[in-house]
């Protein structure tokens, strides 16, 4: 299975949430694979201007983590919070093109004092046997990023 197919079913997935901070799902990038020099992602776009990265990587260091049963507030967390929501909807439709993904923390990715702990990003399985790994990355945006969460009440359906 390619990169492309593997973003396919995820931004899929994000674009039907229906979660009330998303504002747009958008692909960018040309690579074919993980590692190249035009990395192949998907661009989520929040209400509040942020922005938030899925792309497909390459990255020493991972450790498995178990999917919160929240996702993290969106000040200071957007990977974090991006990475646990696709978790969160890869578990709840379970996909057939995809075997098996886990949460992930990657070697020193995250915030001071939790580098290489924080959700940053998924290891894919497809059904054929190919392993991905998509990385999280957040650009903030023109407004104050909420310390609470915004939504208590949205779930994953």
């Amino acid at each position: 299975m390619q990169l492309a197919q593997v973003l396919d079913v995820v931004e899929t997935l994000l674009t039907a949430s229906g979660h009330p901070e998303i504002e747009a799902v958008e692909r960018y990038g040309t690579d074919t694979a993980p590692g190249g020099p035009s990395p192949a992602g998907i661009r989520v776009r929040y209400t509040d201007g942020a922005l938030a990265y899925l792309w497909g990587a390459i990255w020493p260091g991972e450790t498995d983590l178990p999917v919160p049963d929240r996702l993290p507030p969106p000040a200071g967390r957007r990977p974090d919070r991006l990475a646990v929501l696709a978790a969160m909807l890869l578990d709840a439709h379970r996909p057939p093109a995809l075997r098996a993904w886990q949460l992930v923390a990657l070697a020193d990715l995250g915030p001071p004092g939790e580098r290489g702990k924080a959700p940053r990003g998924l290891r894919i399985v497809c059904a054929d046997g190919t392993s991905l790994l998509l990385r999280t990355t957040a650009a903030g945006g023109p407004h104050r990023a909420a310390e609470d969460e915004p939504w208590p009440d949205w779930r994953v359906t």
